[in-house]
């Protein structure tokens, strides 16, 4: 799986999640964080935005032909 580049804010990363086959209960950040604050609306951004959602946590091959 590719990484976004580690200068992307905490929102940007979960912009970027979905498509990198994370579903939103994955979120990195601690329960009462901004950082977890902003990954969740960049994740329901994206979703809005026509991104299809990922459940269970992580995808098995979230990367599309990965095997």
């Amino acid at each position: 799986m590719d990484s976004p580049p580690n200068d992307l804010d905490a929102q940007a990363l979960g912009h970027a999640a979905p498509g990198k086959g994370l579903a939103r209960e994955a979120c990195p950040y601690a329960e009462g964080t901004q950082a977890r604050v902003l990954w969740l609306a960049g994740y329901d951004a994206a979703v809005a935005d026509g991104a299809e959602p990922v459940t269970g946590g992580i995808a098995q091959h979230p990367v599309d032909g990965a095997r």
